[in-house]
């Protein structure tokens, strides 16, 4: 019986680290309508929980990102699961703003090791040509993690209510300390091994499964890709948590659907996600991520000025949340790809680090000023139509990006 390649191994353990990281984080936007009621707060001040999240990833994510090309993933990744699981068991406990703001910071801050060392740590393990699939395959994680949210928090709300869910999610995060403790290796030589699917020839001078030379931070903020990528992830983070963030808020609040009807539609945005994101990222392999990225973008446009246009019509509104979720769930795959093949090697975790400072700048203002814009128009739906008008200067910053971009040294 042919023994499995530990990169297999490896895209387990990260799948169901990234399944429990993004059934943490996007929790708040299926519970937040409970906890409104529960700590009497407004639409923007339920935006400033949110955005903490976002303010504490975004300080975070560049030093894990720097860290994630040159320490061992498994000790960064395993600290922070320890983290964000503290987090999410006293978000469990506030009794205020500030302190439900607080805690969600800390959350966070545990989050921020949660996506861009695990890519770069996946990527690392696979070849050139099957980055796309084994992303895509990521994605489904935090797909399915949404989706079972989406159908179990409004049973145990109801069963035992808000803030036992928060203590409920903290033993998820809390178990994958073990389970990436014992199963991560941070490349393949530590196991002398290739990556699964790379070419049996190394370029010279590599060795199997090494780890790339090392390119100075000073190299890497010359190049224009990484300025036009990194705006390119502020806008298209500010468009698409908008909706993710309010969605079940707004069908339960303004449209009057029932709690667990709204809750509902966060899983059929994970649930559809999931055709869409083993299917794109493996055609990105061959159209390429440029095209992929630029037709996402303008999707996401397209898709929130019909579901703003949907209303209360349950169908339309199921409808628009499909769509949506297929692009979602394909979009953050493309990105992570983007960052390996439009930069020089060994400058992944570096190149993702940095454009999530501005990818967390979109989200720390996405929950803030989309409740402001509803509690100043009375409606979501202008909300809504600002991030489909975001999602058109997304688009722009992709045409920006070239193909190819070496170091400026090589």
């Amino acid at each position: 019986m042919p023994r499995i390649h530990w990169a297999w191994i490896i895209l387990a353990a990260s799948f169901l680290t990234v399944f429990t990281t993004y059934s943490i984080r996007l929790s708040y936007g299926i519970l937040m309508p409970e906890m409104i009621g529960a700590l009497q707060i407004s639409k923007t001040e339920a935006g400033a929980i949110a955005s903490s999240f976002y303010v504490a990833y975004t300080v975070f994510a560049p030093l894990v990102g720097f860290l994630a090309d040159r320490v061992s993933a498994r000790k960064l990744i395993v600290l922070f699961c320890l983290i964000q699981g503290a987090g999410t068991f006293l978000m469990g406990t506030p009794s205020s703003l500030w302190q439900a703001c607080l805690f969600f910071g800390i959350v966070g801050a545990g989050s921020s090791a949660m996506w861009t060392p695990v890519v770069t740590l996946v990527q690392r393990w696979f070849g050139v040509r099957r980055r796309g699939a084994v992303l895509g395959v990521l994605a489904i994680s935090y797909a399915i993690g949404y989706g079972i949210m989406g159908l179990l928090l409004p049973f145990l709300v109801k069963e035992y209510g808000w803030r036992s869910c928060w203590i409920i999610l903290s033993l998820l995060s809390f178990a994958m300390v073990p389970l990436n403790g014992f199963f991560l290796r941070t490349a393949p030589r530590d196991r002398n091994l290739r990556p699964w699917g790379e070419d049996p020839s190394p370029a010279a001078g590599s060795g199997p499964g090494s780890l790339p030379a090392k390119i100075p931070y000073r190299d890497l903020l010359r190049l224009r890709n990484l300025w036009m990528g990194g705006f390119a992830y502020f806008f298209t983070g500010f468009t698409a948590y908008v909706v993710n963030i309010f969605i079940v808020t707004y069908a339960n609040l303004e449209l009057r659907f029932s709690f667990s009807q709204a809750a509902s539609l966060a899983s059929f945005i994970a649930f559809s996600g999931i055709p869409g994101a083993l299917i794109i990222p493996v055609l990105s392999d061959s159209l390429g991520r440029k095209k992929c990225l630029l037709l996402l973008n303008l999707g996401f446009s397209a898709v929130i000025l019909f579901l703003a246009w949907a209303g209360n019509s349950w169908p339309a509104l199921v409808a628009a949340v499909c769509l949506y979720g297929v692009i979602y769930t394909s979009t953050w795959p493309m990105y992570a790809a983007a960052a390996a093949d439009f930069f020089p090697p060994g400058t992944t975790g570096s190149v993702l680090g940095f454009w999530t400072i501005f990818f967390g700048v979109g989200l720390i203002l996405a929950p803030m000023v989309g409740g402001w814009i509803a509690d100043l128009s009375g409606s979501f739906v202008q909300s809504f139509l600002a991030a489909s008008g975001t999602g058109v200067v997304a688009a722009f910053f992709i045409t920006r990006i070239r193909k190819v971009e070496t170091s400026p040294n090589s």
